[in-house]
């Protein structure tokens, strides 16, 4: 992800100066970076530990090493307490690079588990995860599409445990 991007993602989740935000599927660590960056506490979690190594290697190169954790681990599972997380911010994977197959379910169970221990996420994805996040106890705040190139389209969703802004 373009840095530029994962910073405004970071911000719209809230990233702020003594925020804790987690990115359940941290990939080699972009939102992290960027959420560090703004003063931050990053954590995040990867099922794979090639993913992990990289993303904690590209986290030491420009944060200090009490701004972020990087933890292998089950973004259906997260190992944070209940309500810890100030937001979660995610772009869910998708692509030939993923190894997510199936209909959504990954993703969906995340919503839980990220419902679990924040108020606020910023959710990307290759589809709308809209349905799923009601399912899972949010409110969908806003969702927007950023067209990437001809085959991808982000669907940005921006989610909260309150009611939607003007309900």
């Amino acid at each position: 992800m373009d840095p530029l991007d994962a910073r405004a993602l970071a911000n719209v989740a809230g990233a702020r100066p003594g925020a804790l935000v987690v990115d359940p599927m941290c990939g080699t660590g972009g939102l992290l970076i960027e959420a560090g960056l703004v003063g931050a506490r990053a954590v995040g979690v990867d099922a794979q530990a090639k993913m992990v190594r990289g993303t904690r290697e590209n986290c030491r190169a420009y944060l200090d090493d009490a701004a972020f954790a990087v933890l292998r681990g089950d973004a259906t599972r997260l190992p944070v307490a209940d309500g810890a997380a100030d937001a979660v911010v995610v772009d869910a994977p998708y692509g030939r690079q993923s190894k997510v197959v199936g209909d959504g379910g990954l993703v969906a169970e995340a919503l839980v588990a990220a419902r679990r221990v924040a108020p606020r996420a910023v959710v990307v994805a290759d589809e709308s995860v809209s349905a799923a996040a009601r399912d899972a106890g949010w409110t969908v705040e806003t969702r927007h599409e950023r067209r990437v190139h001809r085959s991808l389209v982000r669907h940005v969703h921006v989610l909260t445990d309150g009611p939607a802004r003007g309900a």
